[in-house]
């Protein structure tokens, strides 16, 4: 078995996926300017990107991000993902994330928040080229229900491999959405909870986070999953 990425099956897998979207009556759009999907904000609630991807905290180029977006008749956003590439070298993520967080994020306390010296082991594991998955967010009226986000989330997830090919992929899940098992129907082969330890924790967001990871071939193995009707009934 190949340890290699199927360029024919990778492209064929993104275009089934977008068709189903289009069935649904969504047009998707790929797009590396960040400043441009702020100026199409909100969809619904989501009035603004999180610190992950805001123009104010990031500066991002072709090369390291990119969103999609799902636009309805009107040419309206109606659902969003985007994703970034860090190459950390032969850093260990557990350590990467104790400096991010602390950057992007305030705590209760009005200072920053900080994460635990001590982070869950298999963040140990997760070093080189690290795709992050985040901002999701799909219209509820109209939408809610037709299976958009079960084929829109993996739709993210095949376009990231294809631009960068990472060693590994992750994503935040708040904990009821992991209780509910969307990670594994966006994509993410592997579940942990919990996915950070802190001292601080962040005032923004909901804490008790839960990670969604990928390894590059948990990827290849998934993949070769969606090509195959059958295992992919045995795994809902």
């Amino acid at each position: 078995m190949s340890d290699r990425f199927d360029p024919i099956l990778l492209s064929e897998l993104i275009a089934s996926h977008k068709q189903k979207i289009a069935d649904l009556g969504v047009v998707i759009r790929y797009n590396e300017s960040f400043e441009e999907l702020e100026d199409k904000l909100p969809i619904d609630s989501k009035a603004a990107l999180t610190p992950h991807f805001a123009t104010a905290l990031n500066t991002y180029t072709s090369a390291n991000a990119f969103w999609l977006g799902g636009f309805d008749e009107d040419d309206q956003l109606v659902a969003l993902s985007a994703a970034r590439l860090d190459d950390l070298g032969g850093q260990a993520m557990s350590e990467y994330l104790k400096r991010y967080w602390r950057r992007c994020y305030p705590a209760e306390d009005g200072d920053l928040a900080e994460a635990s010296e001590t982070q869950p082991r298999f963040w140990n594991e997760v070093r080189g080229r690290v795709a992050y998955y985040g901002d999701f967010h799909l219209k509820r009226e109209g939408y809610q229900g037709r299976g958009l986000p079960k084929v829109f989330g993996p739709l993210a997830m095949l376009v990231g491999a294809q631009k960068w090919d990472a060693d590994w992929y992750y994503t935040w899940v708040r904990e009821r959405d992991w209780s509910m098992r969307y990670p594994l129907a966006y994509g993410f082969s592997r579940t942990y909870f919990p996915g950070l330890r802190w001292v601080k924790p962040p005032s923004s967001i909901e804490p008790d986070l839960a990670a969604g990871v990928n390894s590059r071939s948990d990827v290849l193995d998934w993949m070769e999953t969606l090509s195959r009707p059958g295992e992919q009934a045995l795994n809902k």
